[in-house]
C-alpha cells in the first residue's frame, strides 16, 4: 500500500516503532543523511535510506521500512533492502573507527564434498530400458488389437 507523505494514514506498526525509536528531527536527519551519501558516494538514495534505517533497527520490516521511506519521499523496494545489506557488510571492512555498523560481514560455507556414486551397470540398464519398451508395445498391440475386434464386431453387427 502506498502512503503519500501528506496523508495522516499511518500502518499501526509504524506507529508502534515510532514511538519507541528515538525521533528524528529533519535537521538531524540531512546530516544523517549526507554522512552516508559522502560515505558511499555511489549508492542510490533509497538504498542510503535503508543504511540508515538498518543501522537504527536491524530487525525492521519491510513494510514499516516502505512507510518510513514514504515520509521521506521515498520509495524502498526489497532489492533496496537487500542492497542497503551488502554495502554494510562490504562497508564493515572498511568503516571508520567510530562508524556503528551492525550487520556482520557474510562467511562463505565451505563446500561439500560429494559422495562417490557406486559403478553403473551398464547392461543391466539397457536390459531394464529394453524390458519397458517391450512391455509397453506389447500393451499398445493388445490395445490395437481389442479396438480391431470391436470395430469388426460393430460392421458386423450394421451388416447383418
Amino acid at each position: 500500500m502506498f502512503c503519500s507523505p501528506t496523508s495522516n494514514w499511518r500502518p499501526l506498526m509504524t506507529t508502534v516503532l515510532d514511538q519507541t525509536s528515538p525521533a528524528t528531527t529533519t535537521a538531524n536527519w540531512n546530516a544523517e543523511f549526507a554522512a552516508l551519501k559522502a560515505r558511499f558516494p555511489h549508492a542510490k538514495d533509497t538504498i542510503v535510506f535503508c543504511v540508515h534505517a538498518l543501522m537504527q533497527s536491524p530487525d525492521i520490516g519491510l513494510d514499516d521500512l516502505k512507510a518510513q521511506a514514504a515520509l521521506h519521499g521515498l520509495r524502498v523496494t526489497g532489492a533496496s533492502v537487500t542492497a542497503a545489506r551488502r554495502l554494510m557488510a562490504e562497508g564493515n571492512a572498511q568503516a571508520p573507527a567510530g562508524a556503528a555498523i551492525t550487520a556482520p560481514a557474510a562467511q562463505r560455507q565451505p563446500r561439500r564434498v560429494r559422495a562417490a556414486e557406486p559403478p553403473v551397470d551398464t547392461e543391466a540398464l539397457i536390459r531394464q530400458v529394453v524390458g519397458r519398451i517391450q512391455t509397453q508395445g506389447a500393451a499398445d498391440s493388445e490395445r490395437l488389437k481389442d479396438a480391431v475386434r470391436k470395430a469388426v464386431a460393430i460392421l458386423q453387427a450394421a451388416v447383418g
